[in-house]
């Protein structure tokens, strides 16, 4: 039976459940989630890795693909299409899949500003997190939702201009926390769920009812660095912003094309003309983290 849920703003129509995960929507749908046979034809390699299987992309004229052998092949087409088939695995990482990159194409192409990060909402304003493998993006995310803050999105971070100011829509009520970072907090463990991504990642369900539902105004970008790193903690000048804040683009690099380019580096002037971009070196330790939430 399909049902409509809510992700990333989008009203998805699916037999997939995502009940417990995903608010319900009653809206108009925008993206029909269907299961089908997808021909062979994403052969090239990305630098996705999930669960250890590395993605591969390929593209039509119309659609996008992605495939991760053992688990799925999906294709997303004009922004409202995504189709699935399935190569084996259960439907937990199934929606895992679904709702990281896979979703992430759909996002692509309907123009939203990509990154690859984490987001909590502070106020009625929401605060960017980047930062490379192992800088803190998730742990300092996972530091706010301990302090009562919500997380909107602890991996893909979707940008949207309207009326060319930058609002952060919201991703889904559940995000990963490492096996660390809940012993560092002292994050009760008896009150998560393990991950579809192994036994190192545990998974945070925030209440739904309460889980925003529209675009956040964006306040700031902060790119994480390691606490030995040689970066100073400033702020970044707009005119730096379109170049750093490709580093952190989510999806395959083959999307990056000269056309998306231009349109990224516009996007991203727009963004720090109206949110900080700061640069900071990580708090060191668990304590200096949550003593850096506390300033908030």
């Amino acid at each position: 039976m399909m049902k409509k849920y809510l992700a990333f703003g989008l009203t998805l129509e699916t037999e997939i459940n995502f009940s417990g995960i995903l608010q319900e929507s009653t809206a108009e749908t925008d993206v029909v989630v269907t299961e089908g046979i997808i021909p062979k034809k994403a052969n090239r390699l990305t630098r996705l890795h999930r669960r250890g299987v590395m993605a591969r992309f390929g593209l039509t004229a119309t659609s996008l693909l992605l495939n991760w052998e053992g688990v799925g092949t999906f294709r997303v087409s004009q922004g409202s299409e995504l189709v699935y088939q399935n190569l084996g695995t259960d439907e937990g990482t199934l929606r895992l899949f679904l709702l990281s990159e896979v979703i992430g194409l759909l996002l692509y192409q309907r123009g939203l500003f990509l990154l690859h990060g984490s987001a909590v909402k502070v106020g009625d304003d929401a605060l960017v997190f980047l930062g490379i493998p192992g800088a803190g993006k998730s742990t300092t995310a996972a530091a706010f939702g301990k302090a009562g803050y919500t997380v909107l999105t602890d991996d893909l971070v979707a940008i949207q201009l309207i009326d060319n100011n930058p609002f952060v829509v919201p991703a889904f009520g559940q995000y990963k926390v490492w096996k660390n970072t809940v012993d560092g907090l002292n994050i009760d463990e008896s009150k998560l769920e393990p991950s579809f991504e192994g036994a190192t990642k545990y998974l945070v369900m925030q209440p739904l009812a309460s889980f925003p539902r529209h675009p956040v105004s964006l306040r700031s970008i902060t790119l994480l660095y390691p606490t030995n790193s040689r970066k100073k903690s400033e702020r970044i000048k707009p005119l730096r912003a379109p170049v750093d804040l490709l580093k952190h683009f989510p999806i395959p690099i083959q999307l990056l094309t000269g056309q998306y380019i231009q349109k990224h580096f516009q996007d991203a002037l727009t963004i720090a003309q109206h949110a900080e971009i700061n640069q900071l070196r990580r708090p060191d330790g668990f304590v200096a983290l949550e003593q850096f939430v506390q300033t908030f």
